[in-house]
């Protein structure tokens, strides 16, 4: 047995079968949103008088986050100079700061230098101290031969 369908009446059909999947969806999606919307109701339900007490309040508020600001902004406006003034004598003393560490730096620097005339002047002087020394004890030596020959002709 054969039973000839169009391609009109295949997609007929399987346009059915998405309208059938849509309308599951949609009804799964009606469900969550009624049980969410439950959910909500009861809570508001529960809290209601919490919410109309915070919503009496909201005046209050208001009024006060505005006094907050103008207190705020009085404080800003007399502290202002005060900042300004403490600013300016930071930037002082960083340059006091600045001044004293190059003057650091230069007595650092001469005095780097001293030392190392110093030691050049210390290592001359030894260096030559060496070298009279040994031309002294030289000299001392040449007297002490020419006494010796003086003593063995008086020996004689």
């Amino acid at each position: 047995m054969y039973i000839n369908i169009t391609i009109t009446e295949l997609l007929l059909i399987l346009l059915i079968f998405v309208g059938i999947g849509v309308g599951i969806i949609l009804f799964r999606l009606l469900l969550k949103a009624n049980k969410i919307l439950t959910n909500v109701e009861e809570v508001l339900d529960d809290n209601t008088k919490a919410i109309n007490e915070t919503i009496k309040l909201i005046p209050d508020i208001t009024y006060n986050l505005n006094e907050i600001a103008k207190e705020l902004d009085n404080t800003l406006s007399t502290l202002t100079p005060d900042v300004d003034s403490l600013l300016k004598n930071v930037d002082g003393i960083t340059g006091n700061v600045n001044r004293l560490t190059s003057r650091v730096e230069d007595t650092t620097e001469k005095l780097q230098e001293t030392v190392y005339d110093l030691t050049n002047s210390i290592t001359g002087t030894a260096h030559s101290f060496t070298k009279s020394t040994r031309g002294l004890i030289d000299y001392l030596n040449a007297i002490r031969k020419e006494l010796e020959k003086i003593m063995k002709v008086i020996r004689r």
